[in-house]
């Protein structure tokens, strides 16, 4: 009979080129080869007649990727993902918001090689509704959604199937992200206001009273050693069911930037389920801070006020709304 094994390197064809192209994007020019783990070989007993020929496993896992103009960071972000161990075969879906820079061209190359499946958007979606384009192309059990920025450990993506497996009270969970130099990035926090933001974005964060308040909602007093229950979880990478997210309708699309993922993980506490800290799973994000800087500075930045932009957007969707979910639906 067949023993199941670790997927090997992609250096070791561990992706299998589908033919054909698949158009299922709508008129935003999605296409892409489906790119699937091989994850069988043959036992000492054998199978007669089938030799070593691999055979196609339900896919449990895929990856969606967002980018926009972000250089290098794609390949990095793939070579990391092709390093990975796991027991099940995975895809990876990259979604091109109409980028200008060397990453398109790499992202085309490697979806000819089969490596990828690349779907080119032809405009910038934005990050909620790019990744919403990526999910309805996958066909896993599971959905990662990753940052391009994002590169995880061997064991990453095979920690978090495993322990989503183990809990079906779970909606979405984050693994701990660390920065390049080692230090523990803040990727949860507790549930906010409009001033909680205000005081991240302006001098009030250096006073005592705000810099306590700033501090309890960026989870700075929580031992991030411990697998915990939160409020929110950043979007830069995480996990969810694909049912799941289809079912809630993925992010709210109304969000160009910011703001989509807490809005995801309200939604997915009000169906029920619990959003979880993962800190046993690792990954590293090389973050740039997008809205951060001097408030004078920050007046003059489109993405500034993209940000205010979303913040209206998410309190005044979820005003008067309570925080106590509802029966699971």
């Amino acid at each position: 009979m067949k023993r199941l094994k670790k997927i090997p390197k992609a250096s070791e064809a561990h992706f299998v080129r589908q033919s054909g192209v698949q158009n299922r994007g709508g008129g935003h020019g999605s296409r892409g080869h489906r790119a699937e783990g091989v994850v069988a070989e043959n036992s000492s007993e054998g199978v007669p007649g089938r030799g070593n020929q691999p055979f196609p496993l339900p896919m449990k896992l895929s990856i969606v990727v967002v980018n926009y103009n972000h250089k290098y960071f794609p390949r990095m972000c793939v070579e990391a993902i092709e390093k990975s161990k796991t027991t099940f075969p995975y895809e990876v879906i990259f979604v091109d918001n109409h980028s200008s820079d060397e990453s398109l061209q790499y992202l085309r190359e490697i979806h000819e090689e089969g490596r990828v499946r690349l779907i080119e958007s032809g405009l910038n979606l934005g990050y909620g509704k790019g990744n919403n384009l990526g999910v309805r192309q996958a066909k896993g059990e599971y959905i990662i959604i990753s940052n391009p920025d994002i590169f995880v450990h061997p064991d990453t993506m095979q920690k978090l199937v495993e322990y989503m497996e183990a809990h079906p009270d779970v909606g979405l969970a984050g693994p701990r992200l660390r920065y390049y130099n080692g230090q523990v990035q803040p990727s949860c926090r507790r549930h906010m206001n409009f001033m909680d933001l205000i005081i991240k974005r302006t001098f009030l964060r250096q006073l005592p009273y705000f810099k306590k308040r700033l501090k309890s909602y960026l989870m700075d007093d929580f031992d991030h050693e411990n697998i915990q229950e939160v409020d929110l979880i950043t979007g830069a990478y995480f996990i969810m069911r694909r049912e799941l997210y289809r079912h809630i309708r993925g992010f709210d699309e109304r969000y160009f930037l910011f703001m989509e993922d807490y809005d995801l993980c309200r939604t997915v506490h009000q169906k029920g389920y619990k959003v979880i800290y993962y800190p046993v799973a690792e990954a590293e994000h090389y973050h740039k801070r997008l809205s951060g800087g001097n408030i004078f500075w920050l007046l003059t930045r489109r993405v500034f006020w993209i940000h205010v932009s979303s913040a209206f957007k998410y309190f005044w969707k979820w005003r008067g709304k309570g925080l106590k979910p509802q029966k699971k639906s």
